[in-house]
């Protein structure tokens, strides 16, 4: 096929003219060419040949490829390898390796160390396929400190351990590709999906994930984040941002995961806290999956949790689609409703078993949660899972089950929100840690006195959609309180303090009464800024390529 450019109409059928397909399957080749016809004037362009994936993306003429010889099924290991020798070990920069179109055994873990610009691609998220079932390494495919860095168009499968694991990178793109582990959901399942970790400028769309025993989108002791137009179903942790700065988590499809999102802060890691984390414009629906993680800190998160705000501070929520989970749309919890002995956590001789990891700025607390314009709609029918707590003093998940049932309150509440850490703060229990808390922690705002109007949890604006839209009319009665529940009041004088612990109150509100008062602040919370991302040169986000976007714009 060729095409015919008049000199008035080159610039604006240039660009086009790259992108029409002469037909066939996604990956097909493409034609640019012309021929001269009478006397028009024209432009003369030579046949050039272009690849392009089922996303759309135009594979460079310089590309390297992997040939699978031994055809479809084969094992391309070493294939893959001898052409990263001859990229990444000879030191070339902003190269491109394609993989074959069609299902592949891979035996190792694929290793790809200091790359510069480097792109791996396949022919499309369902048409590369690599499958690790049998292989003898941890992850699939592992990038180390690598800068600008791009996988694309392909999947995943079977990892033993990680699907997808980045580290210690400047530039890190994730964009159609899957992580996948098939059949039954179990913690035999690999833990991570779409994995980066330490690294900065990470940019996640357009990405599926399935089956991880842990997250299925996860970033980790990161910076500067975006992560949008995902779908992550039937993971442990659909998406999960720890211990982060800076990072924006929108327009994605969260679906049949135990927990949908997940915002973590936990004690122990080089990157001691996060912060400025903001969800927006997702759709959380029927996260109802059984906790089947092998081990680690989401094996606390019970089935039927929309989002879970951990021990985590400075997030905002909004503008998100919450329907049908069966424990609750949002929980918010201190580290303290996980770990009640409170004593311990702080000696002060440095023996405290978390005093190093509060001194370099972790804390348990949630602090500036601000959730405003949420609409929930069918939550809360069938709340259960694994303890959360353990004693007597902290009461286990079931125990807040149970208690918020003999209130009489036809379903658990939509958010919930501990308060067992904003208690003990302003009842001044915990501000002898912050002797200890380094000072450029302080300088982030991190302390553990009485809370101030910047510290508070935030619930207002929010929609009961159950009496909007749903074409069911019983459901409405069966769920027509859509409430707000605290577990521990957070005014210590409100509270009996003469066993020398405070007692459990369970408070409940309607979310969309405008008179509440219960999480309903008088002073409302500044907004978070937008995370930026910047690869290659280009700015990606709600401050960058999404600037005038709606999902941006509340």
């Amino acid at each position: 096929m060729t095409f015919k450019f008049k000199k008035t109409f080159l610039a604006t059928s240039l660009a086009a003219a790259f992108l029409v397909s002469c037909g066939g399957d996604d990956g097909d080749t493409y034609y640019v060419g012309g021929e001269e016809k009478g006397d028009q004037p024209i432009i003369e362009m030579p046949v050039v040949d272009q690849i392009v994936t089922s996303s759309g993306y135009v594979i460079p003429a310089d590309a390297y490829f992997v040939d699978a010889p031994d055809g479809e099924g084969s094992d391309i290991t070493s294939a893959i390898q001898i052409a990263l020798f001859d990229i990444i070990d000879a030191g070339k920069i902003n190269a491109t390796l394609v993989l074959p179109r069609g299902e592949f055994l891979v035996n190792d873990t694929i290793l790809i160390d200091s790359a510069v610009g480097f792109t791996l691609t396949g022919y499309g998220i369902s048409e590369t396929k690599l499958n690790f079932s049998d292989s003898v390494g941890d992850d699939g495919l592992r990038f180390e400190g690598g800068t600008n860095i791009t996988v694309r168009d392909l999947s995943v499968y079977e990892a033993p351990k990680n699907a997808i694991k980045v580290t210690n990178s400047n530039g890190v793109h994730m964009a159609y590709t899957g992580t996948i582990w098939e059949g039954e959901l179990n913690d035999q399942n690999g833990a991570y999906g779409l994995y980066p970790l330490q690294s900065r400028n990470i940019l996640m769309e357009y990405n599926y994930a399935r089956g991880s025993a842990d997250a299925g989108v996860y970033v980790g002791q990161s910076r500067d984040i975006v992560v949008r137009h995902n779908i992550a179903k039937e993971n442990v942790a659909g998406i999960e941002i720890e211990n982060s700065f800076n990072a924006d988590v929108y327009n994605n499809f969260a679906v049949g995961n135990t927990g949908g999102i997940l915002v973590f802060d936990l004690p122990g890691l080089d990157q001691a806290y996060g912060g400025n984390i903001r969800l927006f414009n997702n759709e959380i629906y029927a996260n109802n999956a059984e906790n089947f993680a092998g081990g680690g800190a989401v094996g606390i998160v019970p089935p039927g949790t929309g989002a879970l705000i951990f021990s985590a501070s400075h997030v905002e929520m909004f503008n998100n689609d919450m329907k049908e989970n069966d424990s609750n749309g949002i929980s918010i919890a201190s580290y303290l409703l996980a770990d009640d002995d409170v004593a311990t956590y702080v000696i002060g001789d440095g023996s405290g078993r978390y005093e190093a990891t509060i001194a370099n700025g972790w804390s348990p607390l949630v602090k500036n949660i601000n959730i405003h314009h949420n609409t929930f709609a069918r939550n809360g029918a069938n709340p259960r899972g694994p303890v959360i707590g353990g004693t007597p003093t902290l009461p286990a998940f079931d125990q807040i089950v149970g208690g918020y049932t003999l209130m009489k309150v036809e379903v658990f509440p939509n958010v919930l929100y501990g308060g067992v850490g904003e208690l003990l703060s302003n009842a001044n229990q915990l501000s002898a840690w912050d002797g200890i808390v380094s000072q450029s922690a302080k300088d982030d705002g991190v302390d553990h006195s009485p809370y101030d109007a910047a510290d508070q949890i935030c619930i207002g604006m929010n929609v009961n959609a159950n009496n909007i839209s749903d074409p069911n009319p019983t459901n409405y009665l069966a769920y027509e309180n859509v409430n707000v529940g605290v577990v521990y009041g957070t005014n210590p004088a409100n509270h009996d303090w003469s066993d020398g612990e405070p007692d459990t109150q369970l408070l409940a509100e309607r979310l969309d009464d405008k008179s509440r008062t219960l999480q309903s602040c008088t002073t409302p919370l500044a907004r978070l800024p937008a995370a930026t991302v910047v690869i290659n040169g280009i700015t990606y986000g709600c401050n960058g390529d999404d600037l005038t976007k709606d999902a941006c714009s509340l």
